[in-house]
């Protein structure tokens, strides 16, 4: 069964806070507070939201430190860690880092890459309304208010078919589709209406798990454009021009963060209909564009 809901926030690692502040604020559109977390490390959280962050950004090493999972009830923690625990994975409950992320409860463990995990439920949630500095609205919830969450991260890892019955067997996540470029598979999966919140790359053999890139979904193709041109002023790393996948159907492009992970902004992602959704097998990653030859 599945207990998880949405990709509630993830936590990144970053040598330049400053950078990252200014990229968040002008670039993303992401309100950004800064100050030190419990430990006293200087932190920059970013909104998107009624949520007061989904993104932190830790003074670090540029890296993915942690991916946190929502459940909707206490009751559904409980019960997903019973499955965890069934299937040996290790389990830690951490009350002091529940009060760090602002949330009600929170166990972390790690999945078979190393990544490290965290469920929770109860997050916080603040009163004040969400203002981003450029004007744009970020896609967290569908049309019928179901929960979408941050929006969705690719992990690269040599071990991807364990990670894959992982994700699906012990933590209840659906497979969306397939895209296949021989040899290589990339596979999507879905927790929520969301297309997908989590997709999956294999990485040469004892090459070190990654993330790839997260995605932020806005509500309309000109804050699309006017982010884009605000790269190209900056002249930030572009690493793919604007185009529309096939598979999902979001219109985006990417661009490298100031800790060299990859952000994908785009808008008008497909929403998946479990009732009505069949799997298929793609042979391209695009209708059109993203080119990753030509980003200049």
């Amino acid at each position: 069964m599945s207990y998880i809901k949405a990709l509630g926030y993830i936590g990144i690692g970053a040598k330049d806070l400053d950078a990252w502040e200014e990229f968040a604020r002008d670039i993303l559109g992401l309100q950004a507070t800064r100050g030190p977390d419990a430990e006293d490390v200087e932190t920059l959280f970013l909104r998107m939201d009624g949520r007061h962050h989904r993104i932190a950004v830790r003074t670090g090493d540029d890296t993915l430190t942690y991916v946190g999972w929502e459940v909707a009830t206490e009751q559904d923690l409980d019960a997903q860690v019973r499955d965890l625990e069934s299937a040996g994975i290790a389990v830690k409950e951490d009350p002091h880092l529940a009060d760090l992320r602002g949330v009600r409860r929170l166990v972390r463990f790690a999945d078979p890459a190393g990544f490290q995990l965290e469920l929770f439920f109860g997050a916080a949630t603040v009163s004040s309304a969400f203002v981003s500095p450029t004007g744009v609205r970020f896609v967290t919830k569908d049309g019928k208010g179901n929960d979408l969450g941050l929006g969705h991260i690719v992990l690269v890892s040599s071990n991807v078919d364990e990670m894959i019955a992982f994700y699906r067997q012990v933590l209840g996540f659906k497979v969306s589709d397939y895209i296949t470029f021989k040899p290589l598979v990339l596979t999507f999966t879905h927790v929520n209406p969301r297309h997908h919140s989590l997709a999956f790359a294999p990485a040469p053999e004892g090459r070190t798990p990654f993330i790839d890139h997260f995605m932020l979904e806005i509500d309309g193709i000109d804050g699309v454009g006017r982010a884009l041109d605000r790269v190209r002023a900056k002249e930030i790393s572009l690493t793919a021009t604007l185009g529309r996948h096939t598979n999902d159907e979001m219109l985006s492009f990417y661009m490298k963060s100031p800790s060299g992970i990859g952000v994908e902004y785009g808008t008008s992602g497909k929403l998946i209909d479990d009732e009505t959704w069949t799997i298929t097998n793609w042979d391209a990653a695009q209708i059109w564009g993203h080119d990753r030859n030509h980003t200049h």
